[in-house]
């Protein structure tokens, strides 16, 4: 199950332990494979992303990203 980031600190601040899925490693995520199409195939290390699930989170995340992504399309 996926938390959003105020479900996440609530559940910490309840005493909960969250663990991620060891199944899927970023590298391999859906949201990272679409990044790289983003891209036109350009390496995504220099982009300094947030991680995977603040960025399907915050729609500030996303903009900020989109047009970092834009300016490195353009290079």
């Amino acid at each position: 199950m996926t938390w959003n980031p105020g479900q996440q600190a609530m559940l910490e601040a309840m005493g909960y332990t969250l663990y991620r899925d060891v199944r899927a490693p970023d590298p391999a995520h859906p949201l990272m494979q679409a990044l790289r199409r983003a891209a036109g195939g350009r390496d995504l290390s220099g982009l300094a992303l947030p991680p995977l699930d603040q960025l399907r989170a915050s729609a500030q995340a996303k903009r900020a990203l989109w047009a970092r992504l834009r300016a490195l399309r353009r290079r």
